[in-house]
């Protein structure tokens, strides 16, 4: 009797520590956590990507007398004054506007003497003229002259946004302008020293042509 009482307890221990078909149902199925997951390696910026380089790479503006290089992105700037050496002068502003300049000469036949010119495709020329009052007789920065572009090298302007295109109402909101008819066209000039040309005397005409320093304008 004692045998059969200890065999009916074992039997019923073990049905108890069989697990119940609804109690496996009930359970929440395990899902990974996707922070356990490893997350794919996201890449790094490069210093050198395009975006950083422009970010990084000053700006060349118009001013009377000079030229002036403006800071990204904190705006200020830094003069660049007539009398410069044309040798450094040329590498700076070829490295500004990431372009070689499209023809480098002299023009004998300017009403102030030989001058050298630079120009780029932007529509921007550098004046030079000999210094011949110096040892070297070097090639020193006297003037500048915008017109109209032919390539895709940045466009430059004033501080006050005016440039080639921009009209004449633009201008005069910007500077104290006096415009007169001369030999070369509807010719003007600021109070700061700016010259130019616009294509006609309302004030929805465009500027042409701008210049500060020593030209070689014929009139």
């Amino acid at each position: 009797m004692k045998q059969l009482v200890l065999v009916l307890l074992l039997t019923s221990l073990l049905a108890g520590c069989q697990p119940s078909p609804d109690a496996a149902q009930d359970r929440p199925p395990v899902v990974a956590s996707p922070s356990a997951a490893p997350s794919p390696a996201q890449p790094t910026p490069s210093a050198t990507t395009p975006d950083s380089v422009s970010a990084s790479q000053p700006l060349l503006a118009l001013t009377s007398n000079a030229l002036q290089l403006v800071s990204q992105p904190t705006g200020s700037t830094r003069q660049i004054p007539f009398g410069e050496p044309q040798k450094e002068l040329i590498e700076l502003v070829s490295k500004v506007l990431q372009a070689e300049p499209k023809s480098v000469g002299i023009n004998t036949e300017c009403g102030a003497g030989p001058l050298k010119m630079a120009s780029w495709s932007n529509g921007l020329t550098l004046v030079f003229q000999q210094n011949k009052a110096g040892a070297t007789q070097e090639w020193q920065f006297v003037g500048w002259y915008a017109g109209m572009a032919s390539g895709t090298t940045p466009k430059v302007a004033t501080m006050a946004g005016v440039g080639i295109g921009s009209t004449r109402a633009e201008l005069e909101g910007a500077y104290s302008v006096k415009v007169t008819r001369s030999t070369l066209g509807q010719e003007f000039s600021t109070t700061s020293g700016l010259y130019g040309l616009l294509d006609g005397p309302g004030q929805e005409a465009v500027i042409t042509s701008l210049w500060s320093g020593t030209s070689c304008n014929f009139r």
